[in-house]
C-alpha cells in the first residue's frame, strides 16, 4: 500500500458504527517515581488473522514510517487472542488474552515494549466493521532499545479503551512499516511474539 494510500485509508470513519477510532492508553510505571505516560490515538484499524485479530494504532505518520524519519510519537499493536464470555470465562489476574506491543519514539531514540493482558472486547467479528478493546490490565517491559534511549516506565502496567474500524489492508500495512522502522533503528529484527500464558489460555 503506498503511503498516501494508507494514510487516506485510516482517515475513513466507519458509516453506521457505534464505536469511535482510537482512544487513550495510560502506561504507568510500578518504580518509586510511578511515571505515568498516556497516549492519545486519533485513529485505529484492525484485520482479522486466522489465529488472532491484529488492532494497530499509530499517532506517526504513515508517511514518516515508511520512510524511517519518525522523530517522535507512538505505535501500539494488540493481538486479540481470544474472546472472555460473560458468564463463562473465568477473570484471574492471570487471564491473559491480549498480546501487546507498545513501541515510544522519542527525538529519534526508539523503546521496545512487549507484555500481555486482558482486557474485553466488543465486536471484532466478521461483518462487523468495528471493534472495541477495554484494556483493564496488562504489563509491560522494556525488550529493546536503541543507545540513547531513556527507560522511564519498566514494568509498567497498561489500561486503555481504543477502537478501530476494519481495514485489514491498512493494518497489516501500518504494521509491516512499524515492524521495519523499528528493525532498522535496532539493526536487528523486532517482532511481537505471543506469550506462553496466552498460548495456553487461548487452548
Amino acid at each position: 500500500m503506498r503511503p498516501l494510500a494508507a494514510a487516506a485509508a485510516l482517515a475513513l470513519g466507519c458509516a453506521g458504527c457505534d464505536i469511535e477510532a482510537g482512544g487513550t492508553v495510560d502506561a504507568v510505571g510500578a518504580g518509586d517515581t510511578a511515571l505515568r505516560l498516556s497516549s492519545q490515538f486519533e485513529t485505529g484499524t484492525f484485520a482479522i488473522e486466522p489465529a488472532q485479530t491484529t488492532v494497530v494504532f499509530s499517532d506517526i505518520p504513515y508517511e514518516d514510517l515508511a520512510r524511517g524519519t519518525a522523530r517522535n510519537g507512538r505505535f501500539l499493536h494488540v493481538e486479540v487472542l481470544w474472546r472472555p464470555r460473560p458468564g463463562k470465562t473465568p477473570i484471574e489476574p492471570s487471564s491473559t488474552n491480549l498480546s501487546i506491543r507498545f513501541v515510544v519514539v522519542s527525538i529519534g531514540e526508539v523503546g521496545v515494549y512487549v507484555g500481555g493482558g486482558f482486557g474485553f472486547i466488543s465486536a471484532g467479528r466478521p461483518g462487523d466493521g468495528e471493534i472495541e478493546v477495554d484494556i483493564t490490565g496488562a504489563s509491560i517491559s522494556l525488550v529493546d532499545k536503541t543507545p540513547g534511549f531513556v527507560d522511564l516506565l519498566s514494568p509498567a502496567e497498561m489500561t486503555g479503551t481504543l477502537g478501530a474500524f476494519e481495514n485489514a489492508d491498512n493494518a497489516r500495512a501500518t504494521r509491516r512499516e512499524s515492524s521495519q522502522f523499528v528493525t532498522n533503528r535496532l539493526g536487528k529484527v523486532r517482532w511481537v511474539g505471543m506469550p506462553a500464558a496466552a498460548v495456553t489460555n487461548a487452548r
